[in-house]
């Protein structure tokens, strides 16, 4: 099993792309909220480059990496053999399409042609800052991940929580907390450290599974995991994919994590230091800014995710400073850059 395939998926849109604008304006909605249809979801960091750079110099054992896309190629893209640009069209059902949400696109990646059975899901904003073996990510045919139970606080303001508490309301019709817990060595290791080990120890005492910790960072998949929650819950999928724009009632890829965990279909991995992710939306943007250069000038962690905010204030300061930390680290160009 050490020896399958392991393929990589990212997500990406140029937001800029006026075709791509006209198209979403004929779609967008009449009360759209600020949440669905941020600019800042779509505005660009300038650095896509930079983050393949970092990954086929960090995992080179990867067999393909995809892309994915609203039928656009990056300006720097060359083609071959490797990273291969796959358009929306070519996976997605067609009755989800066009589609300007990412929910759609990360519940139907397991579909794209020739896709392995095991792969990692990628966010444009994910870094590979060291070298990382496949054993990182999946050890014989399971997907390596952390099992730690969470509660999320539910802001209106903030939809992504919402989401999260769809995904773990299906996972607890499928799933008794209790039996997937008697499985300790997954919920109770000594990787996960006392902090989170204590939280699995209090949060055992729920009825049902509260939540899940989820770390926005590279995750592994199972395409068979996709094949199995589409089997048990397409209508609630579908609903999802046929909305245009993010909303309140919709899934995410979280659901397919979740699944993997509660049927303790994973292989459990150290929390600390697998990833760092840098919050521009939650912490002081200068101090963040800090944060993330010290991040990439160290390599502290294997992997790094710079998460945009919708209201930072210095969004030209911070892109230029980040992107010049990235270009030291990352200096040279790779196979699918012209």
């Amino acid at each position: 099993m050490e020896n399958e395939k392991i393929d990589a998926v990212i997500a990406w849109v140029d937001g800029s792309d006026e075709k791509w604008q006209k198209e979403k304006s004929k779609y967008k909605p009449e009360t759209d909220s600020k949440e669905s249809d941020n600019p800042a979801r779509y505005r660009s960091w300038d650095n896509f480059n930079l983050l393949l750079r970092s990954i086929l110099t960090n995992l080179p054992w990867l067999n393909k990496i995809y892309i994915v896309t609203a039928g656009q190629t990056p300006s720097w893209y060359k083609e071959n053999d490797k990273v291969k640009i796959v358009f929306h069209e070519e996976f997605i059902p067609k009755e989800y399409l066009p589609t300007f949400n990412a929910n759609p696109i990360e519940l139907n990646i397991h579909r794209i042609k020739g896709i392995s059975e095991q792969f990692i899901y990628f966010n444009d904003d994910m870094f590979i800052m060291k070298k990382m073996k496949p054993t990182d990510f999946f050890i014989n045919g399971k997907p390596c991940d952390c099992g730690i139970l969470h509660v999320h606080c539910v802001q209106k303001s903030r939809m992504i929580q919402q989401i999260a508490n769809n995904s773990v309301a299906i996972i607890n019709d499928h799933f008794d907390m209790k039996e997937t817990l008697k499985n300790k060595k997954n919920w109770f290791n000594s990787k996960y450290g006392i902090r989170y080990n204590l939280e699995n120890l209090i949060f055992s005492k729920c009825p049902r599974f509260p939540g899940f910790k989820h770390f926005h960072l590279p995750a592994p998949y199972l395409k068979s995991t996709y094949e199995t929650v589409w089997n048990e819950e397409f209508e609630e999928l579908d609903k999802t994919c046929k909305l245009k724009f993010r909303e309140e009632i919709q899934l995410n890829q979280w659901l397919i994590q979740n699944w993997q965990l509660a049927s303790n279909n994973f292989i459990p991995v150290k929390a600390k230091n697998r990833g760092l992710l840098i919050d521009f939306e939650k912490n002081s943007e200068l101090e963040e800014l800090e944060k993330c250069k010290n991040a990439i000038r160290k390599t502290t962690d294997s992997m790094l995710c710079i998460n945009d905010g919708d209201d930072i204030q210095n969004f030209d300061k911070i892109k230029e400073e980040v992107n010049e930390e990235l270009e030291k680290e990352f200096p040279n160009k790779v196979i699918c850059e012209k």
